[in-house]
């Protein structure tokens, strides 16, 4: 039987010792990699070992000719690791796609905001639908920035609407964009220039009615710029506008210093007038061939108010005549004596008076009496005013009670959907008001600014007029005050003018027979028209008492004076005794009182047309 075996044990041998025990213990799962160093061996002397060249990456990208060893390349290569590579690509990575994500966000909210403020527009301001979409914006833009209320502060910047009414102007008249078939009155040959004014009007008569009518905005709108700009000066360095006063030049030897924050005045020799003349736009609507009757009236009444502004009242006055001119001359065949184009006094047997020359005789006589001529201006009033209760009564239309199959649930909401993705149909045309004028529930309104203004030109008056009543005598405490007949003329005016004024707009807003046939854009400018017409005549009721008043108390005070200089001294007064109140010390309490009531009118008026709360806060004018 053998001895039991001991198994030998095989012990390593020195070297194989000394090369796993000499260097830091490292965990088998990870293997030391050669084209990685810790930083042990960064800040510690290298180990010494074989330089393989095809283990070090910097020498495999660039050749050492280009990138030694010693460069600043390769010390960034040996010193980034490949997990800190890796981190910086996938950040750079994750930077570069976030951006974009951001800024194709960005990009597209800004178009759903430009989307959505064109849509809003578009439905505030109709345009016509013949017209390019970039015309379309400009003439969005024109009335948004013309808006008041579309600013933070409530001004308007008038060069910048100025630019938007240029810029439509310019694509409506050129034929290879929206003027089309536009040629002018002679001919495609050749065009009329009128001295100072230029180019006249084209023949627009082949296009429609939007844009016939979308082409006189935009001429009435440019006027109105034109008139704001006149005198201003742009800067042709910076293309900025001011104002003439703070140019500096010659013809301003001492400007005016700019506001603090405003750009710095500009020389003279480098400006140029900012915008055209008001005439050239004005002519220009003059001389077309294609406005109805009305748009060329408005703008020969807007071109007369400019002149007579500007202190031209003779060339103010050929202008209404020539708008009264245009309004006869749309009457039908064979009327004659309507109107005496020498004096403006409608004829008292009169019967075919349109709203054209109710319009043009009223301008002119608000041109008289603006320029003194009070016996010229009275008897035209009192023809308008005539003429006005002269006319026939509108027949009312029968309304249907029958539910129609528009306010369907099913329907309206079809309705709104179609609304809100297609364009809004522009305005139906507005009337010519060439025909015969009628009594509309909105004509005490009228009759009620005639009335305010005959009662301010009798109360103006020096001389007693036929159609004042007797005179009186008022009397108060210690004086006696003696209105003239002018005076209690024009009071009397003003009174009923007031009157009527506040019953009408009473009754638009209360719910009655005579105004359920009106549609809520007639019945909103019947309303803005009474507010107008109270407001006018509660001014000039409380300006003419007022006047009054003062006269009562310097006669009072010079009465008092008289008697006190007497030897008996028999009319001083005693101390502490209370003066008795005049007779229009009183009656300017009444007015007040009544201005009080006239502006809550005003202002349930104002919040029933605007539908918001608050909304007709008071009227904004005088009284009170």
């Amino acid at each position: 039987m053998y001895p039991p075996r001991i198994s030998a044990v095989r012990r390593p041998s020195a070297l194989i010792t000394f090369l796993y025990t000499s260097g830091p213990r490292r965990n088998p799962s990870h293997p030391r990699l050669f084209t990685q160093n810790s930083q042990l061996l960064l800040i510690s002397r290298p180990a010494f070992r074989p330089e393989l060249p095809f283990l070090h990456r910097a020498s495999a990208i660039r050749p050492p000719s280009v990138h030694p060893r010693n460069s600043f390349p390769a010390q960034i290569a040996r010193l980034i690791t490949t997990e800190q590579k890796r981190y910086i690509i996938d950040q750079t990575w994750l930077a570069a796609k976030w951006t974009t994500y951001i800024w194709v966000g960005v990009a597209l909210l800004a178009t759903m905001g430009f989307g959505l403020n064109t849509m809003r527009l578009e439905r505030r301001y109709p345009a016509p639908p013949e017209w390019s979409w970039v015309s379309r914006l400009n003439y969005w833009y024109a009335h948004w920035n013309e808006d008041p209320s579309s600013t933070s502060n409530g001004l308007v910047d008038w060069a910048v609407v100025g630019n938007c009414y240029m810029r439509l102007l310019l694509s409506l008249e050129n034929p290879k964009e929206d003027g089309q078939s536009l040629h002018s009155q002679l001919g495609d040959e050749e065009d009329i220039y009128v001295e100072g004014i230029g180019k006249t009007g084209f023949d627009i008569t082949s296009k429609s009615e939007p844009w016939r009518r979308g082409y006189h905005i935009c001429l009435m709108g440019a006027a109105r710029v034109a008139e704001h700009l006149d005198g201003c000066l742009v800067d042709t360095t910076r293309h900025i506008v001011f104002p003439p006063e703070v140019i500096i030049g010659p013809s301003n030897p001492r400007p005016k210093p700019v506001p603090f924050g405003a750009e710095s005045p500009p020389l003279e020799e480098n400006c140029k007038p900012a915008f055209e003349a008001p005439e050239k736009f004005y002519m220009k609507i003059l001389t077309t061939h294609g406005f109805s009757t009305r748009q060329r009236l408005d703008a020969a009444i807007a071109y007369a108010d400019w002149l007579s502004f500007k202190g031209l009242p003779s060339s103010a006055e050929e202008m209404y005549d020539w708008g009264l001119d245009i309004a006869m001359g749309a009457l039908p065949v064979g009327v004659d004596n309507v109107v005496d184009t020498r004096t403006g006094i409608i004829n008292d047997n009169a019967t075919f008076i349109t709203p054209n020359l109710l319009t043009a005789t009223t301008a002119l006589a608000c041109h008289h009496a603006q320029n003194n001529n009070l016996s010229t201006a009275l008897p035209i009033f009192l023809s308008i005013l005539r003429s006005r209760r002269n006319l026939p009564t509108l027949p009312e239309s029968p309304i249907s009670s029958s539910p129609s199959s528009s306010s369907l649930p099913s329907s309206s909401l079809s309705q709104t959907i179609r609304s809100f993705i297609g364009a809004p149909p522009f305005p139906p045309p507005p009337s010519t008001e060439d025909l015969p004028a009628v009594r509309t529930p909105a004509a005490p309104c009228e009759e009620a600014g005639v009335m305010a203004h005959i009662g301010e030109i009798l109360f103006a008056s020096t001389s007693p007029s036929p159609t004042a009543p007797s005179s009186s005598l008022f009397r108060s405490g210690n004086s006696t005050t003696k209105a003239s007949e002018s005076h209690q003329a024009g009071l009397s005016w003003t009174r009923e003018a007031v009157a009527l004024a506040e019953e009408t707009l009473s009754s638009i807003g209360a719910p009655s027979s005579t105004v359920t046939s009106m549609t809520a854009e007639s019945k909103s400018e019947a309303r803005d028209r009474c507010i107008e017409c109270l407001e006018v005549g509660m001014r000039n009721w409380n300006r003419m008492v007022e006047l009054l008043r003062q006269t009562e108390d310097s006669n009072r005070k010079k009465g008092e004076e008289t008697k006190a200089e007497g030897w008996l001294l028999v009319g001083r007064r005693k101390m502490g005794e209370e003066v008795e109140e005049g007779r229009w010390a009183r009656e300017a309490k009444l007015v007040e009182e009544r201005g009080k009531k006239v502006r809550a009118l005003i202002g349930e008026q104002r919040l029933t047309a605007s539908g918001e709360a608050g909304a007709g806060g008071g009227s904004g004018f005088f009284i009170g």
